[in-house]
């Protein structure tokens, strides 16, 4: 198949000058798709035509000059331009620079020149348009694995969404409580927790697992699965650090005294050197009593506008290979009107203010005190601006950020 030849567009007010020029070309080989006499005609032609070139006069009839008209042809239609002068000086070729132009020829034309001109100049063109062309290309390809990466994690964020426990299914016990979750990227590690026992009580919490985005994600499950298979072990006398240490063996690779891992899956998990930070309360219906222990997390209990922090032990379940971790117990009788929070670390290690500081607990404590008069929605609500105008335009999200927050 014989390739098609390359169209021009000419651009010449002396109608004498437009005759010879579209002879040569012609004559050349090329394709003289229109010749126009303004920088305005140029513009509708080039747009009409799409030429592979425009080979253009600077000094044109009219308002505008043929710079003028170059630079619009170029930026909406990327067509590039040679340029026809009789002014040789520097200050016209300088001032030409701006429309990146391929090329310049001097009046009167010169056939030779003329011609090597041209064969550069669509050389260039060429080259240029394959360039783009393989960058359309690669951008395709990559726009088409971003959407299939989008998606997957869309996949992903269901089936973890599945996995976990529902926000709804936990307001049922407390009506009145909120569940603030902000993953650093689309999945996140960090979660919310809860069951209900055969005797009616509640366990429930937040898990902070290590890492975020996919890795998080899926030691989320991996912890959401060492919880629930923990709890069919234990009775209702065990403590709640019993079901931190009983994992804590599982996710570190140590050996205790009298046990010693027996499955491959138990030998496989502890390889993953990971772990999580948590605070887990057990909440007896009855005696509005609950039970509390933390993993490195602690609990904030706001009674009448004054809080009592219980702080959680200093290690983490899994991580470090460290027998004989404790996780201590504390037992508190509630009252009515007591508010209680319990929250990972990302809002706390959160950069941003002033002064590029962490929020810090001091200041969150401050917060959730402002906010105890509040309803549980107003309360998120106000806890999300706060941590969104703390960011910023300028920091970006450091870690998943959880809080959960219960108005008895």
């Amino acid at each position: 198949m014989q390739k098609e030849a390359a169209k021009i567009l000419i651009v010449e007010d002396e109608p004498a000058m437009a005759f010879i020029l579209k002879k040569l070309i012609t004559d050349m080989g090329y394709s003289v798709c229109a010749s126009v006499v303004s920088g305005e005609e140029s513009i509708i032609e080039a747009e009409k035509h799409m030429p592979d070139l425009v080979l253009m006069d600077i000094n044109l009839e009219g308002e505008m000059d043929g710079i003028e008209a170059a630079e619009i042809i170029l930026t909406k239609f990327g067509i590039p331009v040679i340029y026809a002068t009789a002014d040789g000086e520097e200050e016209t070729v300088n001032s030409a620079k701006s429309t990146y132009p391929l090329g310049y020829i001097l009046k009167p034309y010169n056939e030779k020149t003329l011609k090597s001109t041209l064969v550069i100049a669509l050389s260039i063109r060429e080259v240029e348009k394959r360039k783009n062309q393989e960058l359309q290309a690669a951008y395709d390809t990559i726009s088409y694995q971003t959407k299939e990466l989008i998606d997957s994690f869309k996949s992903a964020k269901e089936i973890q969404s599945a996995i976990l426990p529902t926000e709804s299914g936990f307001k049922t016990h407390f009506p009145n409580s909120f569940i603030l979750n902000m993953p650093k990227d689309n999945l996140g590690g960090d979660f919310f927790w809860y069951r209900v026992l055969a005797n009616g009580n509640l366990l429930f919490g937040v898990i902070d697992c290590t890492g975020h985005g996919v890795p998080g994600a899926l030691m989320s499950v991996l912890v959401n699965y060492q919880l629930d298979h923990t709890l069919k072990t234990l009775s209702y006398s065990d403590k709640i650090g019993d079901i931190f240490s009983q994992i804590d063996k599982v996710l570190s690779d140590y050996e205790s005294e009298n046990e010693t891992p027996t499955t491959e899956l138990i030998n496989e998990i502890s390889d993953l050197n990971s772990g999580f930070d948590a605070a887990l309360c057990l909440y007896d219906f009855k005696t509005k009593k609950i039970r509390f222990c933390g993993a490195k997390r602690p609990l904030y209990l706001f009674r009448k506008g004054v809080l009592q922090e219980f702080r959680g032990s200093r290690s983490s379940v899994g991580l470090f290979s460290i027998a004989g971790k404790k996780f201590e117990e504390t037992e508190i009788q509630l009252e009515e009107n007591d508010q209680l929070f319990l929250f990972s670390d990302g809002y706390t290690d959160q950069i941003g203010g002033p002064r590029n500081k962490r929020f810090m607990s001091k200041r969150l404590k401050e917060t959730i005190k402002e906010l105890l008069s509040s309803s549980s929605s107003d309360q998120h609500k106000k806890l999300i601006e706060t941590i969104i105008d703390w960011k910023g335009n300028n920091e970006e999200q450091l870690d998943d950020i959880l809080v959960l927050g219960i108005k008895l």
